[in-house]
């Protein structure tokens, strides 16, 4: 499993321990519910600081939903990159397929 679906996976998680709903927790964080259910379906990364913020408000800490190795603010950028990059892959697929230029 992509980390990036692990730490999807944890916001729901912590969310649902939390006892909140994704527009609770979306209000709370002065978003929308669809930003946050883009984070549960891994479709977006959350900025560090909102993570930040999903950590206080629902008690768990940042290791909780970071791994080691993005911990630092420059790795977890790195991640939201790649992650924006297969976004715009699957988009591309589409298109071509959609043309019948790719099987």
């Amino acid at each position: 499993m992509a980390k990036i679906d692990q730490l999807a996976q944890k916001i729901k998680q912590a969310r649902v321990e939390a006892a909140l709903s994704q527009k609770e927790l979306a209000s709370s964080l002065k978003l929308s519910d669809r930003s946050i259910s883009a984070y549960e379906q891994g479709r977006a990364l959350p900025p560090l600081d909102t993570l930040r913020e999903i950590s206080e408000l629902t008690h768990k800490s940042m290791n909780y939903f970071l791994d080691d190795d993005i911990a630092t603010q420059e790795n977890f950028d790195l991640q939201v990159k790649i992650k924006k990059i297969e976004l715009e892959l699957l988009q591309i697929r589409q298109v071509l397929k959609e043309h019948g230029l790719w099987k």
